[in-house]
């Protein structure tokens, strides 16, 4: 995902400790009071070695991270999730099932699902985006090496059960790419067979899976038209390998961007999202998709515009519209 990131300042809690001993010593009897100020005062003195702090145990040897799916409903290690992928991806490869994508075609026949009507409870939506959204891995090669490297690449979601995805063009369109495997939630892992549109002015990509012919998939429907301002909505989507992580927010304006080849629509949202959460749906509160997370804009109050930014003051969050991605769709 194209962005500038912020700098992060961490705050500072200045007398946090002494408020917190102040409320426990107005809670004591005087003989009470006595003895925990003279605990404080041996804990205040007593050299680092006594007793295991936490950063003495984060020094220790760490538990050995294995590839494990991630179950729904359960918690998972974004760690060992990420070497699930890979491993389950690297059989893929192996098998010569990956491929290496071309992007000429601008449009394809599809018959998408049409929004329901009525609203859903915010935790409906965020279990409908969650079972259809994805995350894509990358098989890569740097320069002229002939070892092929893995990386999660962003996320997708799918818009038909036999597995028609919706991406954003610059997640996939890498120079070194081999290949692609995308995993649903339920830690299932399929190849990339094939671009089916692709738009390089929008940065929007359909894409097939390689699915088994008895395997259907949950979908998403896309919005025929541009979502209110002011409007809710949530984000699904991956933030620096964060996996299947719900923001919500709403939406802020409509604009367009100019450029030589034609005009590139946008919608600013306020839910947060970051690198790695390109291609992931942003929904409204009927569970259709409304728009395609796409980039971040920071604003610097000092910018000229190369390498001096300080006082970062905000970051514009922008999706592609979805009405767009219905542009590139043709009814069979």
């Amino acid at each position: 995902m194209s962005s500038t990131e912020p700098e992060i300042f961490p705050a500072l809690e200045i007398g946090r400790g002494f408020a917190e001993h102040r409320r426990m010593l107005k809670a004591v009897s005087f003989p009470i009071l006595c003895a925990l100020l003279a605990a404080l005062a041996w804990s205040a003195d007593a050299p680092a070695t006594k007793g295991t702090a936490p950063a003495e145990k984060a020094k220790g040897k760490q538990p050995a991270l294995v590839a494990r799916a991630p179950v729904v409903g359960e918690s998972f290690d974004d760690r060992e999730v990420e070497l699930y992928i890979e491993a389950e991806g690297r059989k893929l490869l192996a098998g010569e099932r990956i491929k290496k994508l071309s992007f000429e075609r601008r449009s394809c026949a599809l018959r998408l699902a049409e929004p329901a009507g009525e609203k859903l409870t915010w935790p409906e939506v965020a279990a409908r985006a969650e079972a259809a959204t994805l995350v894509l891995g990358e098989f890569y090669r740097e320069g002229k090496s002939k070892e092929t490297q893995f990386s999660v690449a962003a996320g997708a979601f799918v818009v038909s059960e036999t597995g028609v995805c919706v991406t954003s063009q610059h997640v996939a369109k890498d120079r070194g790419s081999r290949g692609f495997v995308a995993m649903t939630r339920d830690g299932r892992v399929f190849p990339v067979r094939e671009v089916l549109a692709a738009d390089p002015l929008n940065d929007l990509l359909l894409f097939q899976l390689d699915l088994p012919a008895d395997v259907k998939l949950p979908t998403l429907a896309l919005a025929p038209a541009p979502a209110p301002v002011g409007s809710p909505i949530v984000v699904m989507s991956h933030p620096d390998d964060r996996f299947f992580m719900l923001t919500t927010g709403t939406v802020a304006r409509h604009t367009v961007w100019r450029a030589a080849g034609g005009d590139e629509a946008f919608m600013t949202i306020t839910a947060d999202f970051a690198k790695g959460s390109s291609g992931c749906p942003v929904l409204d509160e009927r569970g259709a998709v409304v728009g395609v997370v796409n980039n971040t804009e920071s604003i610097y109050y000092d910018d000229d515009g190369k390498k001096k930014q300080l006082d970062l003051q905000m970051v514009v969050k922008n999706a592609t519209p979805s009405w767009v991605v219905r542009k590139m769709v043709t009814n069979p």
